[in-house]
């Protein structure tokens, strides 16, 4: 099985290099995609290992994951992982993802611990995810984690289009379009990312409802 990790990554000089050497441990091939950082977030990746594709302006997270996905699929990846440049998850979980593909399974996400989130977070994070999975008629734990993993087959399966975060519920709700066999998997979250806001879970969600009702 071949499998390549795909690391969006904006700025993310300080945690890049870590991400990329623990990842390649993992892997195959780390995929970095840079989203058009201004600072050495690309140098660092390929000195710790990856190849990198970098945008020339900054587009966002969905545009990033989803143009890393395509390089992915072109590069001959059996198994697709996705994670964040910041250290919020563990490459080290990832052999556990590749156990649950090659078990049958379409898709895996993986279910972050958030006991120790402020609670607006807690609350947001619980409502978008009841949100996400009734447009998208799955039973999804944690639709907004960035960290998942899936077939060559399941990629090319997948239409999307977002451009920033609603890429993760719109990932979501392609596998209930699709029917996929599916699980989530409980992972550890050491850090927690404030950049997410419950503004950007709004906008997640107003966007999943234009493509479900203009479908």
């Amino acid at each position: 099985m071949r499998v390549i990790a795909v690391i969006p990554a904006y700025n993310e000089e300080k945690t890049i290099f870590e991400a990329v050497k623990r990842a390649k441990k993992q892997v195959n091939v780390v995929l970095v995609v840079d989203d058009g950082s201004s600072d050495k977030t690309s140098e660092l990746a390929k000195r710790a290992g990856a190849v990198v594709l970098k945008n020339p302006e900054n587009h966002g997270c969905g545009y990033s994951k989803r143009l890393g996905i395509k390089e992915a699929i072109k590069m001959g990846a059996d198994i697709i992982v996705t994670l964040d440049a910041d250290l919020q998850h563990r490459p080290e979980d990832i052999p556990r993802f590749v156990e649950k593909i090659e078990e049958g399974y379409d898709f895996v996400l993986g279910r972050r611990d958030i006991k120790k989130y402020p609670l607006i977070k807690k609350i947001g994070n619980f409502g978008l995810n009841f949100l996400t999975n009734l447009l998208s008629g799955t039973r999804l734990q944690d639709t907004e984690s960035g960290f998942k993993a899936f077939t060559n087959k399941t990629a090319q399966k997948m239409n999307l289009t977002a451009e920033r975060y609603a890429i993760e519920a719109e990932i979501a709700y392609e596998v209930g379009r699709n029917k996929l066999k599916y699980t989530t998997i409980p992972i550890e979250s050491p850090r927690y990312r404030s950049g997410v806001t419950v503004m950007h879970g709004i906008k997640n969600f107003l966007f999943l409802v234009r493509k479900r009702f203009s479908a």
